[in-house]
């Protein structure tokens, strides 16, 4: 149908006859506003076209509603069309084909509540979109694309057939997920595979020169990114260490199609490829560096915490698979929100010199081990530990004592106190360490009632135990439950005290 006059005023005509309720004035309105929509991408004609198919006219021109969610995308299909919310765009790029022709790609990733997919422009539809102006965040749809398998991916082209609308009026705002849901933060990021991700970055490397295998040169960095309760290491290799090597601290970032890979201990961080982007968002951000103990997981990195020191064990020598001897020491750390053990290796140990109980830490760098079960704080190389540092506000007291009925699972060295129920119960354990002595027995407070496990050294001190003594259990931890009852397990730090009337004894 040509561009005219006459045709388009045969669609207001068929418009307004399906739809008595819109004044010519509406309709007209409406298709300035879906040409100002498409930013010069389509003709008043087309316009028209779609502002009747929008509204549901029928004849008014090829019907535009997107029958295929991303999710249900698969390769190989010929006629495409989808609708979705623009994640981001990649710069455009110019090239040159076999037979001398210049051409254009621009790509951008799409999303609904059904996944995500790269979605690439060709030619003609890459400028159109580029002057387009379209940022992320909008919603658009894209009609007679086709797909194709690309690094195992499915990725949707939209070529000289294909067409794009810009915020098409049937497209309800709500049904598609907004930009952020779209950007997981450090904490929340569990697996391996592709991540979108925002973080602040609060703690950088300087770049490391290697020599890889065919002789070429190459470069390393990485930058912590925190927020959502966790951190996580970002990973930069050789360009991207030059192009965000000078990021300050503090600066907010974004990361597009970042490789989530896991180290030898377990732990996860992000690596850029070739077709990932980083944009920076905010420059200044104050971000508190310090973690709180009760946000810890199990293989974090770059953990910063101010901690007070509770209790110190005692330096234990072992012998190591290759015959070498080595050194440990633990230390009982308290803040506000709970208690967490750190250990000290081999030379690390010589800090038990200098440390006393009721010091302020200020740790740096360090990471976590464990998980399921108790949580420990290690340096590694590139930790350090502050004693009594100036300038550093000390952690409050934590809470001293938890009533049973507030323990949940999962919660590590809680101090309670109870009266004992039942004669502790004796029995042999095997466990990876060899076999163990483990006593239980019953406790309760006028919140609940809980079971209890001491293993080891005080088993052995649980045999003086009788029902009807009042004992407070210092530094226990809770497992999982145990026939519907809440489950308390010793840990090293464990301690027994009496607490009837007369009675002389810490039992530790």
């Amino acid at each position: 149908m040509k561009d005219s006059e006459e045709s388009i005023e045969e669609i207001i005509r068929r418009i307004l006859a399906l739809r008595p309720e819109l004044t010519r004035e509406a309709v007209e309105r409406l298709i300035d506003e879906e040409r100002a929509r498409a930013a010069g991408l389509l003709t008043r004609e087309a316009a028209a076209h779609l502002v009747a198919s929008a509204l549901g006219v029928e004849g008014a021109g090829e019907p535009i509603e997107a029958k295929m969610r991303i999710g249900s995308l698969t390769s190989g299909l010929n006629d495409v069309s989808v609708t979705g919310r623009v994640i981001h765009i990649y710069p455009s790029r110019s090239f040159r084909r076999s037979d001398g022709r210049e051409g254009k790609v621009l790509r951008i990733l799409l999303g609904d509540s059904t996944g995500v997919v790269s979605t690439v422009f060709w030619d003609e539809r890459a400028e159109q979109l580029e002057r387009s102006g379209v940022k992320p965040g909008k919603i658009i749809r894209v009609l007679h694309g086709y797909t194709r398998e690309r690094f195992g991916e499915v990725e949707l082209n939209v070529g000289r057939r294909g067409r794009v609308y810009l915020e098409p009026l049937d497209a309800v705002e709500g049904e598609y997920p907004p930009l952020e849901s779209f950007f997981k933060q450090p904490g929340e990021i569990k697996r391996v595979g592709l991540t979108n991700l925002t973080g602040v970055i609060v703690d950088k490397t300087s770049p490391s020169v290697f020599i890889r295998d065919d002789g070429r040169e190459g470069k390393v960095a990485r930058l912590t990114l925190a927020g959502g309760g966790g951190r996580i290491t970002l990973v930069l290799w050789d360009d991207w260490v030059d192009r965000l090597g000078e990021v300050e601290e503090g600066t907010r970032i974004r990361v597009v199609r970042g490789r989530v890979r896991r180290r030898i201990d377990g732990s996860l961080e992000v690596h850029l490829g070739g077709d990932s982007d980083v944009q920076i968002l905010e420059r200044g951000v104050e971000v508190d560096r310090w973690m709180k103990l009760r946000d810890l997981k199990p293989g974090m990195r770059g953990v910063d915490i101010v901690a007070r020191v509770v209790e110190i064990g005692e330096v234990r020598e072992f012998q190591r698979s290759d015959g070498s001897r080595g050194r440990v020491a633990s230390l009982l750390l308290e803040d506000e929100t709970g208690r967490v053990r750190m250990s000290l290796w081999d030379d690390e140990v010589e800090l038990l010199g200098e440390i006393e109980e009721g010091d302020i830490l200020a740790i740096y760098d360090g990471y976590i081990r464990g998980g399921p079960g108790p949580l420990t704080l290690s340096l590694g190389s590139r930790g350090r530990v502050e004693i009594n540092p100036e300038g550093v506000e000390p952690p409050p007291l934590p809470r001293e004592v938890w009533s049973i009925g507030e323990l949940q699972e999962g919660m590590e060295n809680v101090t309670v106190e109870g009266v004992i129920i039942d004669e502790p119960e004796m029995r042999e354990v095997e466990t990876a360490r060899g076999a163990a002595r483990v006593a239980s027995f019953h406790i309760e407070d006028d919140t609940g009632r809980a079971r209890v496990s001491l293993w080891r050294r005080l088993a052995e001190e649980a045999e003086a135990l009788k029902p009807g003594m009042l004992i407070r259990i210092e530094n226990c931890h809770v497992r999982p439950p145990f026939r519907d009852e809440v489950e308390l397990s010793s840990g090293m730090f464990t301690r027994i005290i009496r607490l009837d009337e007369g009675a002389d004894a810490d039992m530790a």
